[in-house]
């Protein structure tokens, strides 16, 4: 008689497997959120993805013979082209110029057309013979930014560097003048 009873408790009852199998869904799903892209990465990402739209638009201009210009956006940064009245629109949503919205995490800094801050509004005109000027943006995220730079003929370069941080001169001492 024992040996019967033993036998019949041996094994796992279902509400024990499913709470196991409940257990590891659980962590399996923390493992995924916690492997995730950081803000860091895509940062990157963009900055890749927004030197090659520049690029692609200046072989397009070349090819076309019209302007393309790209303009910082509240939020990312669009493309734009200038229809039958001369007035600059936007790309179509199916387009690889289409308006591009930054992940979160993420923001594109000041940019500079020849040195001098890009107003806000103002567009960086991509013409069939190069850029309008030198431009600098830079895309941060996460702890890390990457520099956009790019000559008046087009080739646009990615340079990583460390973001700066907000209150940076919080946790440095200011220079100061000493009279003597």
């Amino acid at each position: 008689m024992r040996a019967g009873r033993s036998a019949r408790h041996a094994g796992f009852t279902l509400i024990e497997i499913l709470v196991v199998m409940c257990i590891i869904g659980v962590l399996s799903a923390a493992l995924v959120f916690a492997a995730g892209p950081g803000d860091a990465s895509k940062a990157r990402t963009e900055a890749r993805r927004l030197a090659t739209l520049l690029e692609l638009a200046l072989a397009e201009a070349r090819a076309s013979g019209e302007s393309i210009a790209w303009s910082p956006v509240p939020g990312g940064y669009a493309f734009f082209r200038k229809n039958e009245e001369g007035e600059w629109k936007d790309f179509p949503a199916d387009s690889p110029y289409r308006r591009r919205s930054l992940p979160g995490g993420v923001t594109l800094g000041a940019v500079q057309l020849d040195a001098q801050p890009l107003q806000p509004g103002g567009r960086v005109v991509i013409a069939r013979y190069g850029l309008s000027g030198a431009i600098r943006a830079t895309l941060a995220g996460g702890g890390a930014s990457i520099t956009l730079r790019g000559g008046a003929l087009g080739r646009i370069s990615l340079e990583p560097g460390a973001a700066p941080q907000p209150n940076a001169l919080l946790h440095e001492e200011i220079p100061r003048l000493h009279a003597g």
